[in-house]
């Protein structure tokens, strides 16, 4: 009586693996162990087992260097066949045990079931449940396909060696944090293989910490569909017809693995052309960067509330514009420990403004007991995101690379959905969705807060509005003529009564925050 196969069994076992460096990279890095006994790194070889390149010694439980892979490319990139050829070498090691995960059972059934299947040499079976989805091989390794749909499947019971979650993107991030415990007893690895979703939970815990944080343990990719080898030579005018007549934004998604909030992004393009990448961006607006001249002005707005992090950012105010070259997110400290924090960590001058939501009293009250007063910002959240488009699109606002989470939180930054009433109107007012907007918040409450608007640059003014939203307009043209008749003899008294109508950076650390010295001109 013949054993029973699963389906699609060594279809493809022969099938060649074309050079991409992108997945070789990949391979490579799940491949590199720690080896103990001599302290040097090394590779596990064809058999799955790791030999240590100095004296030899056969250790099948040395550390791995890499335990978070990631791969995130472009539609047919080829990111889940790599994640086959990784799991069919994991599968290489007796007496393991490994998961191979889709987002939904169908996706598992129709893609990364015969993905890997396929390359599994029909003579390396002793069994299959059909049932419970099992493969066991004939050295004792076994291979569980599991459907995540339902985040409490990701609850193992049983320590894995390694675990492989394909369109990680699609999975919930809830499944992944029920999942990640069980391959605490074998410090086993996972691997994730994923088209991107926007700015999808995979770029904050892996993406982000592999190839930004530059995280130890973590690695991972990004390539495009047209660097898989087949498609470039094969389908390379499929994939150029795609970018001729496909929306820009969307072909950076689904072709080349960029990560696009294009619906419902609030800042849009603008915010990429606001980050300073090095030192050498910062110093055309700071000269003495690192340091800072005591004669910069610098914002601090504050952001607070018990149900998210607290957040701050450091603005400088420089003559070509404002830069953010800090940022601070916590949660669970008390107001008197943030300002503690915030102040070790930007340095303030004393001549700061410090400002935050005008609703903030709490906050106003207990930075007052520590002679600092803040000023309060107006709250409109559409009149705030004009505000900070009108600095983004003369250019005149940016983000410094050490305020990385600002930038991250400002790109993500996007419109709820809103809904639609039976005659087709939008029933609700356009709103952001509150989630990582903290540090957004902030550098809004510092633009409503400082009492000047952006000079508009000759080549701004010329710029041609076609195209752009009715407020966006209605702002530019405010702008212009605040640049053609006000710039010279400005009135820079708020509409809000509460708002400080002098000196609005605040007292001297030490002095006594009172109404006269808060308002006094500089």
């Amino acid at each position: 009586m013949s054993k029973r196969l699963p389906p699609q069994i060594g279809l493809e076992v022969n099938k060649p693996l074309l050079y991409s460096p992108y997945q070789q990279e990949f391979l490579k890095a799940r491949r590199m162990r720690f080896a103990s006994c001599c302290k040097v790194i090394g590779y596990c070889g064809s058999d799955g087992m790791f030999r240590c390149p100095k004296c030899g010694r056969a250790d099948s439980n040395a550390d791995r260097v890499y335990r978070r892979l990631g791969a995130f490319a472009g539609r047919r990139g080829g990111k889940s066949i790599v994640g086959a050829h990784a799991a069919r070498e994991e599968v290489l090691v007796p007496n393991t045990l490994g998961w191979i995960c889709g987002p939904s059972y169908k996706i598992l059934h129709d893609a990364t079931m015969p993905a890997f299947l396929k390359l599994i040499p029909r003579e390396w079976c002793a069994s299959w449940d059909q049932e419970h989805l099992e493969l066991t091989l004939v050295n004792g390794a076994v291979v569980q396909f599991r459907s995540l749909d339902d985040p409490d499947r990701g609850h193992a019971g049983v320590g894995l060696h390694w675990v492989w979650i394909d369109e990680a993107a699609f999975v919930a991030e809830l499944a992944w944090d029920y999942l990640r415990p069980a391959l605490t007893d074998f410090g086993g690895a996972a691997f994730f293989t994923s088209s991107v979703d926007g700015f999808d939970w995979t770029y904050e815990r892996i993406e982000k910490p592999a190839l930004v944080d530059k995280k130890p343990g973590f690695w991972a990719a990004k390539w495009r569909t047209i660097d898989n080898p087949y498609i470039a030579i094969f389908r390379a005018s499929e994939v150029e017809e795609a970018r001729l007549t496909m929306p820009p934004q969307l072909f950076r998604q689904e072709y080349e693995g960029e990560r696009e909030n294009f619906t419902g992004s609030v800042y849009g393009e603008w915010i990429d052309n606001a980050y300073l990448t090095d030192d050498d961006a910062i110093k055309d607006f700071i000269p003495e960067w690192p340091h800072l001249d005591a004669s910069k002005r610098v914002i601090i707005p504050l952001d607070s509330g018990a149900d998210h992090p607290f957040g701050a950012t450091k603005m400088v105010v420089t003559e070509k514009g404002i830069v953010v070259v800090a940022d601070y997110l916590e949660r669970q400290r008390a107001v008197s420990a943030h300002l503690i924090a915030i102040r070790t960590q930007f340095q303030p001058p004393a001549e700061t403004l410090w400002c935050a939501n005008k609703n903030e009293a709490q906050l106003r009250l207990e930075f007052a007991a520590h002679s600092i007063l803040v000023a309060p910002a107006e709250n409109d959240q559409m009149a705030g995101i004009q505000r900070v488009l009108s600095w983004l699109y003369t250019g005149q606002l940016k983000i410094a690379y050490p305020a990385r989470r600002t930038f991250d939180q400002m790109k993500q930054l996007r419109f709820s959905p809103r809904n639609t009433g039976k005659d087709g109107e939008k029933n609700e007012k356009e709103k952001v969705f509150k989630l990582k907007d903290e540090l957004p918040d902030c550098v809004r409450y510092g633009l409503m807060t400082w009492p000047s608007l952006p000079k508009i640059p000759d080549a701004v003014l010329s710029r041609s509005l076609a195209g752009m939203d009715e407020k966006t307009k209605w702002e530019l043209e405010k702008l212009r003529k605040f640049h053609d008749n006000e710039h010279n003899n400005r009135d820079l008294t708020p509409a809000n009564d509460e708002y400080p109508t002098g000196n609005f950076y605040g007292v001297a650390e030490g002095a006594i925050g009172t109404q006269d010295n808060f308002y006094q001109y500089a």
